[in-house]
């Protein structure tokens, strides 16, 4: 039985878990600077969190919001900057999936001063990335417990990279600051979880490990995606918002072993190309793809139904509604 992983980051979740990891982030460093967007990390409340716990820690912070959706090379470069100039010897990203993919972009960038778009790609980095702390506010990517960056370059391409240095010292996980998130945003981004478990379940790199981590995913995510078809994202409780993030996690440890397949390529062309949503471009391949597996390797595909807990037709049904 092939039960291999790594996942070296401490992850502390549930709600005012923030506050709560005083000590914990204490550990971490004396100086961050933290990394995300605009608007969304105030709205939610976790902002405020952060940076009253380091305060109260002593720990100094510098803010840099300028990271938008698909966080671009350019604005990790110019946080990178701000890092250095600053001495700051972490970094702490909070917000969803493209503030905590550029966070760690910006760890490897503030560690090597100068770095070039190359010399990222090609892992031509002379030194190890400053320590990262990930405080999540969407339940989508799973970037709190991944080794994955995923940056769109100055051509517009999304481009990803994999290291385990990346991995963060630190993962936060409230799935309250979730609670202000637009319908849509809650719809796509839970449909990326649905995505990550789907596709590391049926990856030839899949593991027993990784498939127990897809297949609770998903069964998390099956009877709040009954409700969401029912009744709509607007008015989701606590209770749901937590096994919406929990099932997150757990998707983001599933590809910690498996990496995405191609309905994420694919995916990426229709961000790139038509500005739609990440995780709603993933599930246009879903069908695509269960197909595909449906007709190569037919026993899994009924070993998945079943375990998940739900039909071929209801499947399709949630995913589409």
């Amino acid at each position: 039985m092939n039960l291999n992983s790594f996942m070296p980051v401490k992850l502390v979740t549930g709600a005012g878990c923030v506050r709560a990891s005083a000590k914990e982030l204490a550990k971490v460093g004396k100086f961050c600077l933290i990394v995300t967007g605009k608007n969304s990390a105030r709205l939610c409340g976790a902002l405020q969190d952060v940076t009253d716990t380091l305060d109260g820690n002593g720990q100094k912070w510098l803010l840099f919001d300028e990271i938008g959706q698909n966080p671009k090379l350019t604005d990790c470069m110019a946080a990178a900057r701000k890092a250095i100039e600053a001495g700051a010897d972490f970094i702490l990203g909070i917000g969803g999936g493209s503030a905590l993919d550029a966070a760690k972009c910006i760890a490897v960038l503030a560690a090597n001063p100068g770095m070039t778009q190359e010399q990222l790609y090609a892992f031509e980095w002379k030194n190890l990335p400053l320590k990262m702390v990930a405080v999540g506010t969407t339940a989508g990517t799973g970037s709190e417990v991944t080794k994955v960056s995923v940056i769109t370059t100055p051509d517009g391409r999304k481009k990803s990279f994999h290291h385990e240095a990346i991995f963060p010292a630190l993962a936060l996980g409230d799935p309250s600051y979730t609670m202000s998130l637009p319908p849509l945003v809650t719809r796509a981004t839970a449909v990326d979880v649905l995505a990550h478990c789907a596709e590391s379940f049926f990856s030839r790199s899949a593991n027993h490990i990784s498939r127990c981590y897809a297949v609770e995913g998903i069964r998390l995510l099956v009877p709040v995606f009954r409700k969401m078809a029912e009744e709509g994202c607007e008015n989701l409780g606590y209770d749901i918002r937590e096994k919406l993030y929990c099932a997150s996690i757990y998707g983001g440890l599933a590809i910690n072993v498996t990496g995405t397949c191609f309905p994420h390529t694919m995916g990426y062309l229709l961000t790139e190309t038509f500005g739609i949503p990440h995780g709603t471009a993933c599930a246009v391949f879903q069908k695509d793809f269960y197909e595909y597996n449906k007709t190569v390797v037919p026993e899994l595909t009924a070993e998945y139904l079943e375990r998940i807990g739900c039909s071929e037709e209801e499947y399709f049904y949630l995913l589409e509604k």
